[in-house]
């Protein structure tokens, strides 16, 4: 047989409310940070197409995808939600979700790894065991967000429920461990060549912004994966939101340092020193 239940609140002017008290905020919380993301954009669009686009890399502009992958990700969800709240059903916004959550997901690891490999900065191309790696996290990062909409989108009564669980985990924590070996590879060639190179002083400035991207790229890492979802079991089910908020605030934290360090200004220490200038 089929049937068919409906879970609501009742608001005080009599309408229903879908989702849970805990999750009330959460429309608002992704519109807010959807807002925050068309600023952020368009102010990184000033800065690198406009006001310093002779000294703008090809990774500024992957950049700059990122940025707007982000703002899609954070608007789609919030409609989600949105009509989840309303109507019970997202009405096809699920699709455009897990659509930039896809997209997001793979240009993020892919500007955390050429970053890393100072690809833009440092060299011009990517030498065989970097390729190897972007090879490896994409693909990864593909088969995470497949295993995350499953997830999303069924409940425990699915059988293969906690196998697809166990993927999602599995492959996201890879893609964390694989995305960190660029970092490290540059850092090594850098303290490498600062013994051998007559511009010490300028290596070990190179060296030392690499050692905080790298600390950075961890503690965002291990907020997300492990702080956040910490906060999902142990929280009330009336603060379900603020994991939702403390990753948004994280992602957007770890967002603005990078593109800060990276920033193609002139005028920019870690440009300079980035680049070799004088």
């Amino acid at each position: 047989m089929e049937v068919r239940t409906d879970m609501y609140n009742t608001n005080p002017d009599g309408s229903k409310d879908y989702l849970s008290v805990g999750q009330a905020p959460v429309p608002t919380i992704y519109a807010f940070f959807a807002l925050g993301y068309v600023a952020f954009l368009a102010a990184w669009l000033y800065l690198t197409l406009y006001h310093n686009r002779l000294s703008a890399h090809r990774i500024h502009h992957l950049m700059s995808c990122l940025l707007l992958a982000r703002m899609l990700y954070c608007i789609s969800a919030a409609e989600d939600q949105h009509y989840i709240r309303v109507a019970g059903s997202s009405h096809g916004w699920d699709v455009m979700f897990y659509l930039f959550q896809l997209v997001k997901g793979v240009i993020l690891f892919a500007v955390i790894a050429l970053i890393g490999t100072g690809w833009s900065f440092l060299k011009p191309f990517l030498q065989d065991k970097e390729k190897k790696v972007l090879m490896v996290v994409i693909p990864l990062q593909v088969a995470a967000n497949i295993a995350a909409a499953v997830v999303g989108e069924t409940g425990q009564y699915l059988q293969a429920w906690v196998t697809w669980n166990q993927i999602f985990l599995f492959v996201d924590v890879a893609c964390c461990c694989a995305v960190l070996f660029p970092v490290v590879w540059s850092m090594r060639s850098l303290r490498e060549s600062s013994k051998t190179d007559g511009k010490a002083a300028r290596t070990l400035a190179k060296l030392t912004l690499f050692r905080q991207f790298y600390v950075v790229v961890i503690g965002y890492l291990y907020f997300t994966r492990i702080i956040v979802y910490a906060l999902k079991t142990i929280t009330n089910y009336k603060y379900r939101w603020v994991s939702v908020a403390a990753e948004e605030v994280a992602t957007m934290a770890f967002y603005m340092f990078m593109f800060y360090m990276f920033k193609p200004a002139e005028r920019n220490s870690s440009s300079r020193v980035l680049r070799g200038d004088t």
